[in-house]
């Protein structure tokens, strides 16, 4: 008996010791995630006046909705999205390929120049590109005047029929190694063995990518894609450094519209409803896309 009571006496202690490791994580998860959240949908029921919160109930809501510049705002964030999963997480599918396919000379290498945009500063990718557009003696347009097509010379982030094009560029640049490493991470982890077996039974190529690797990729395609969706709709700082949401609200998204909203116009209450509007798409879109994959799954 003494023996059991000394062992649970220092299972006791044990516990003790592993409280600060359990409760900090915690403590930080609810200053950091939950707090805010409760935060902007309480200053979201409330109309800001003269630095005064006064409640309104659902009445910014109710001017969300026929908001246009919100609808232009969501349809601006959809076509990022769009740019992302097709030439982000595509091009990153393509190029993982040829790694799979071992028609990469100096793989390494190769992948280092595709992941050195990643881990460079939105803002500071947004200004290279925003020198690279300039109409006067920006490259792009330098381009087009020494092969012979000067015609095709624009001011590529003025003209609101090409602004959305011109952003997506560097957007879809700036990820593509960050989903390449994702998806040859996924690649390595795949058993050797079973490109052993596929190869003996005449799988070679595009048929071993196709029927072999990709259903094996599924689950991080999958990840990648809950990415992709999340990280369009709360994308910000590209577009701002490169057009601040112009000309006009061409290119304007829904965290910058928010920003707008909260600290140029000083309407906290209203700029927190489109935060909360964010959030509340940004779960039904992962929310939704999970349970369509879910149900492929058990179709399958």
């Amino acid at each position: 008996m003494t023996r059991v009571k000394r062992n649970k006496g220092l299972y006791e202690i044990s516990l003790l010791k592993l409280v600060p490791y359990v409760f900090v994580p915690v403590i930080l998860y609810l200053l950091v995630v939950v707090f805010p959240i409760i935060n902007a949908g309480y200053y979201s029921l409330h109309n800001t006046m003269n630095w005064q919160h006064i409640f309104a109930g659902f009445y910014n809501y109710r001017k969300l909705v026929t908001d246009s510049i919100f609808w232009l705002a969501l349809r601006n964030n959809f076509f990022f999205m769009f740019v992302s999963i097709i030439f982000q997480l595509g091009t990153a599918l393509l190029v993982c390929v040829c790694f799979v396919q071992k028609k990469v000379i100096g793989p390494k290498f190769v992948r280092g120049v595709f992941f050195f945009p990643s881990i460079i500063s939105s803002i500071v990718i947004s200004y290279i590109w925003k020198i690279l557009y300039n109409n006067q003696f920006g490259l792009v347009n330098g381009f087009f005047t020494a092969v012979g097509f000067s015609f095709m010379r624009q001011d590529w982030l003025a003209n609101p029929h090409i602004v959305l094009v011109s952003i997506g560029i560097p957007l879809a640049w700036q990820f593509i190694g960050f989903y390449l490493v994702i998806l040859l991470a996924g690649v390595t982890n795949i058993d050797p063995e079973i490109f052993d077996v596929a190869m003996m039974d005449g799988a070679t190529g595009m048929r071993l990518f196709l029927f072999i690797v990709l259903p094996l990729l599924r689950n991080t395609i999958n990840v990648s894609l809950i990415i992709c969706i999340s990280g369009s709709i709360k994308i910000f700082d590209v577009v701002y450094g490169m057009t601040l949401g112009g000309p006009g609200y061409a290119s304007t998204v829904l965290a910058q519209y928010a920003y707008s909203v909260s600290f140029e116009q000083a309407n906290y209450g209203y700029g927190a409803t489109v935060s909360i509007a964010m959030l509340i798409i940004s779960t039904v879109l992962v929310t939704w896309f999970n349970s369509l994959s879910r149900s492929r799954s058990n179709a399958e």
